[in-house]
């Protein structure tokens, strides 16, 4: 069984997609969020790269210049590489965001 792997995310608050994002109370993204974990993704995982996003959720606001933990969890198919990784975003205890990535 392959453990869960982890990133830190972090957006900063001076991006200036977030101006717009709502003024004056700026929020990341969800596209930003979801980009993130694709990254995090296919840096964890460089011989494979991301053909879907099969599910994503939002549960909170992430605001701006917040420590977010990445954690990945590969399906487990014994030794081979994962066809699939489920991806929470999370700060402190709580899940603000989760999606579920297809793998080439």
């Amino acid at each position: 069984m392959m453990p869960p792997l982890e990133a830190v995310l972090r957006f900063p608050g001076h991006a200036p997609l977030l101006a717009d994002h709502f003024p004056g109370a700026p929020r990341v993204p969800g596209s930003c969020l979801l980009e993130a974990m694709r990254r995090a993704v296919e840096e964890a995982f460089p011989s494979r790269r991301v053909r879907a996003v099969r599910r994503a959720g939002f549960r909170h606001f992430v605001l701006p210049d917040s420590d977010l933990l990445c954690r990945m969890e590969p399906e487990d198919r014994g030794d081979a590489l994962p066809s699939e990784v489920r991806c929470r975003l999370l700060h402190g205890d709580a899940c603000l965001a989760e999606a579920v990535f297809s793998l080439e």
